[in-house]
């Protein structure tokens, strides 16, 4: 049976699926290893090769590019192998100790978004949430003297407004 989206709406549909059915059961990952036995729209097998509860966290704190790729096929509940990278990458990268660095690496791991806390960033997200300048907050305003330049990426309004209904979102850019 042929699908009434089209091709593109169709990747993007998969992609979401695979997104959501893994995190869907942070216990044992999608399908209990790597794979999806099927998609639960199109009954094809799909890979998990990326997951991203939290922004930057795999690029800013898994530095190594073969740690990120067990990182990425990985489920939440295996995060805590993680702890002790992240936070060698925390003292590496930001100049903190061993202690601020664990606690950052507790704060970002397990790396969840939680659904239906509407309170705001870290605990949930809304769409007006400024998600990087929070982390970025978090690395270099919580310990220590806060270093203003280096909590903030500058990117303070979208280029397009949200809308007021559902999807919210304004069309993506054309390349």
């Amino acid at each position: 049976m042929r699908s009434p989206l089209p091709r593109t709406s169709r990747r993007l549909v998969l992609a979401c699926a695979a997104a959501f059915g893994a995190a869907c059961d942070d216990a044992t990952g999608p399908g209990g290893d790597d794979e999806f036995e099927s998609s639960p729209l199109f009954g094809v097998a799909v890979t998990q090769v990326d997951r991203f509860g939290l922004p930057a966290i795999n690029t800013a704190f898994v530095a190594d590019a073969a740690d990120r790729d067990v990182y990425n096929r990985s489920a939440p509940a295996d995060d805590a192998q993680f702890l002790p990278v992240a936070s060698g990458v925390i003292q590496a990268r930001f100049g903190l100790d061993q202690m601020q660095a664990d606690a950052l690496a507790d704060f970002a791991l397990p790396d969840v978004q939680p659904l239906g806390d509407l309170s705001g960033f870290p605990n949930g997200r809304r769409l007006q949430d400024d998600v990087i300048d929070v982390e970025l907050g978090l690395i270099f305003g919580m310990f220590g003297p806060p270093v203003p330049p280096l909590q903030s990426d500058g990117v303070d309004a979208n280029d397009v407004a949200f809308g007021g209904a559902f999807p919210y979102l304004a069309a993506p850019n054309a390349p």
